[in-house]
């Protein structure tokens, strides 16, 4: 039941999806308790794109792909999507650790989060619909929802393992994820990808789709180290695109 309230809990943050107040009693309001529901979050976020995905098998893949994306985003509230545009604008428009922090918590929009957006939106497109192509619909569902359950795991894992970078901000107002917690949610994560990634191309591909997301892991945590000194809310919502990204990319490589 722990489990259950932990993910509806992580869903009403995570996503636009309605989650009834009954999962909300006794709740002392901090998000990291809830990480071990992440990944089944991500599980229940991917639903709505996985039938949007079904439903629009006969189209060619490429626009398969797009809607795709693009009720993925219209679910979460395009939220991981606004912090890889606030870190893009932060970390490469400032000079300076404060002055990034300052720019990431300004709502407008810069030339550096654009692009990343776009370079986002049509990787993570063409990348599917490679995978539409190469495997079918139907595998292409079960990496979908192997690929929503383990980055929203590496969130929870991120969330963990670095500092935080603003006292006071959301990531830092949530509290902070038990290493145990973290890494349940990675365990779960991890499940979820290798049946997902197994049942479309085999283990070759769970191999190669872990190995690179975990070097992009490791890599952007030591980006966020540089630039910030640590994480923040949009640092989360950014590792969460980079590692759709990086798993969809180690899936096509041996396909």
């Amino acid at each position: 039941m722990d489990l259950l309230n932990e993910t509806m809990r992580a869903l009403a943050f995570l996503s636009r999806l309605p989650v009834s107040s009954r999962w909300f009693r006794d709740y002392d309001g901090a998000l990291a308790s809830s990480v071990r529901g992440f990944p089944l979050a991500g599980i229940i976020i991917a639903l709505p794109a996985a039938l949007v995905l079904l439903v629009t098998s006969s189209l060619p893949a490429f626009a398969s792909a797009l809607l795709v994306t693009a009720v993925l985003a219209v679910t979460t509230g395009a939220l991981h999507e606004d912090g890889l545009a606030d870190v893009a604008d932060g970390f490469y428009g400032g000079n300076s650790p404060q002055r990034r922090l300052e720019i990431m918590r300004d709502s407008a929009i810069g030339s550096y989060g654009t692009l990343a957006l776009i370079f986002s939106v049509l990787l993570r497109t063409a990348l599917l619909a490679t995978v539409i192509g190469e495997v079918g619909s139907l595998q292409a569902l079960a990496v979908l929802i192997g690929t929503e359950a383990a980055s929203r795991a590496a969130l929870a894992k991120f969330w963990q393992s670095l500092p935080s970078a603003r006292p006071g901000g959301v990531a830092d107002r949530a509290g902070v994820p038990t290493t145990n917690a973290a890494n349940s949610a990675l365990a779960i994560g991890g499940v979820v990808l290798a049946v997902g990634y197994g049942f479309a191309a085999g283990i070759l591909a769970v191999i190669a789709a872990g190995a690179l997301a975990t070097l992009v892991f490791f890599g952007f945590a030591a980006l966020c180290r540089a630039k910030i000194g640590g994480q923040t809310g949009d640092t989360l919502g950014a590792l969460q695109q980079f590692v759709s990204i990086s798993l969809l990319l180690g899936l096509v490589i041996v396909l």
